[in-house]
């Protein structure tokens, strides 16, 4: 079976990128969990998807402009239930903390602070590298190039859009992996991109026919609910 990835941690269940989410992914024994990284502006890795932090937080400001310390203090939530949530944004080592006993496969998203940011994303591999199976991704080749110059050794995957500029990408010979939203699983296109790439399709919910016979280029699937996938992938 191919390996789930909780995306977010197991965000279907609990407070996306919070330790309960993380937690819950171990509990419901996802293979992999996927993290993103957003840097502070003070040079601090947190585990966070937005740049503005207007959606979890309530604040109309944007992380590259917040001390780690400060928003450390924020709860975050959904809108207008934030207050009773009780989460906060957690630091890529109180992440690694929680991880390290448990030594689940990682998938690391390097977001938009990461770019033009090579010292910051060396660091973070540095702090992985304790951690048997990590990949790396970003919708930002850049960030990924700068990354595979220094680390070949990994899997720097880029996640892709239906605007993506394939043919551009073929300068890139040392890309391997790309990961996809489910709703482009069926496209044409995909097909002729399969000889080429291996894939990671994420957005599942355990509901779709193709897990059960996916296609030879797909290596992963990354889903909000890892245990329904799971189980979806055991009847067949």
């Amino acid at each position: 079976m191919l390996p789930v990835y909780a995306h977010r941690g197991a965000s279907g269940y609990k407070m996306e990128n919070t330790l309960a989410a993380f937690k819950e992914a171990i509990k419901r024994k996802a293979r992999g969990i996927e993290i993103d990284l957003q840097l502070t502006a003070d040079g601090q890795h947190m585990i966070l998807h937005d740049l503005d932090l207007f959606r979890l937080t309530g604040q109309n400001k944007q992380v590259r402009d917040v001390a780690a310390e400060e928003l450390m203090q924020w709860k975050v939530g959904r809108r207008f239930f934030r207050k009773w949530f009780g989460h906060r944004i957690l630091s890529l080592r109180e992440f690694l903390e929680f991880a390290r006993p448990h030594q689940v496969a990682l998938n690391v998203e390097l977001k938009e602070t990461y770019m033009g940011k090579t010292e910051k994303i060396a660091e973070v591999v540095e702090l992985l590298r304790e951690f048997d199976d990590v990949h790396f991704s970003s919708f930002d080749i850049s960030i990924l190039d700068a990354g595979h110059s220094m680390f070949p050794e990994y899997d720097w995957c880029l996640i892709g859009k239906k605007s993506t500029d394939w043919e551009e990408l073929k300068q890139y010979t040392w890309l391997k992996t790309i990961h996809m939203n489910k709703r482009y699983y069926q496209a044409k296109w995909i097909e002729s991109l399969c000889e080429r790439y291996r894939f990671r399709f994420y957005g599942l919910t355990g509901r779709e026919k193709f897990i059960t016979n996916p296609k030879p280029c797909v290596i992963g699937w990354i889903s909000d609910y890892p245990d329904v996938v799971e189980r979806a992938q055991r009847k067949s």
